[in-house]
């Protein structure tokens, strides 16, 4: 093979190796990944508990009997609006969110209203 196609192919396999990295790689946390209570006292609640806090990942969420996994997050610096499908007590459905960030509350809006809840250290 000539050097010039040899060329080409190694700059094509190092690009592809340098996307493949980039893809490969864990996304950053959002600001909002962490466990959130709505009354600090139940920081330490076990999920099993009504009172358990909200436990919130890069790409999903646990609270007591409902399981969401995120399908969509639009937004940041503070603000997101998710799209998600859940689980709750056995039946899946789909739930729509926003989540704003101010400090070390995180208010959690969706047809029902807004509610505050606060970061547990």
């Amino acid at each position: 093979m000539e050097r010039a196609t040899m060329r080409i192919i190694y700059r094509g396999l190092a690009g592809l190796a340098l996307t493949l990295a980039f893809a490969l790689a864990p996304a950053a946390a959002q600001d909002f990944v962490g466990k959130w209570a709505l009354d600090p006292a139940n920081c330490g609640a076990p999920q099993e508990s009504e009172n358990a806090p909200l436990v919130i990942a890069n790409d999903r969420y646990d609270q007591h009997e409902s399981h969401c996994t995120f399908k969509s997050i639009e937004g940041g610096n503070g603000e997101w609006k998710i799209g998600s499908e859940c689980t709750v007590e056995g039946s899946a459905m789909p739930y729509d969110f926003s989540l704003t960030l101010s400090g070390d509350t995180l208010t959690v809006t969706d047809s029902g209203g807004p509610r505050d809840f606060l970061r547990c250290k």
